[in-house]
């Protein structure tokens, strides 16, 4: 059977520990195909959550400490949402997108649009400065709630809708 992306995370993850001087555990390896596993954007309650009910016997803690080495390792991306949970998502093998956030319903629409990556590059050039790393999230309040006061994604943090190139809903 080839490799597939897991195995290449889980690859990149064990070289990354090697160079810290640590170990690939069977618990990290674990955590890391858990975490892996999780659609969209997810917190570390939900890896635990995931582990639990598998029966692996787990902190939270510890749960916390292995998304902090993935997110180091580049295998994941963390993001602070505004709702007092760090949130992650694979950062191996997606495109790059930036986010919407509505403060009310908490859904999360990713979206890409080349005319701010565009405009990004022309500041870092207008500045003389080189791009590391970015991530634009823009919180705002959803269409529905505006204009009915009611949105039936209310309470459900980990909703996710994909956008289009220019920022619209897919239809």
């Amino acid at each position: 059977m080839a490799p597939g992306p897991d195995d290449d995370a889980l690859d990149v993850f064990e070289a990354f520990l090697r160079k810290k001087g640590l170990k690939m555990t069977e618990q990290r390896r674990t955590m890391v195909r858990s975490a892996l596993s999780q659609a969209g954007h997810f917190s570390a309650d939900d890896v635990h959550a995931e582990l639990r009910r598998e029966g692996e016997p787990v902190s939270l803690s510890t749960v916390y400490r292995a998304l902090a080495l993935l997110e180091d390792s580049g295998i994941l991306e963390g993001h602070d949402f505004a709702d007092g949970q760090r949130r992650y998502e694979r950062a191996l093998t997606r495109e790059h997108h930036d986010h919407l956030i509505c403060l009310e319903c908490r859904a999360v629409v990713e979206f890409q649009n080349p005319a701010i990556e565009d405009l990004q590059e022309q500041v870092l050039a207008d500045h003389g400065f080189k791009m590391v790393h970015h991530a634009l999230t823009i919180f705002a309040s959803c269409e529905a709630l505006r204009t009915t006061g009611t949105c039936a994604r209310k309470g459900d943090g980990r909703a996710t809708r994909a956008a289009g190139a220019k920022g619209r809903r897919p239809s």
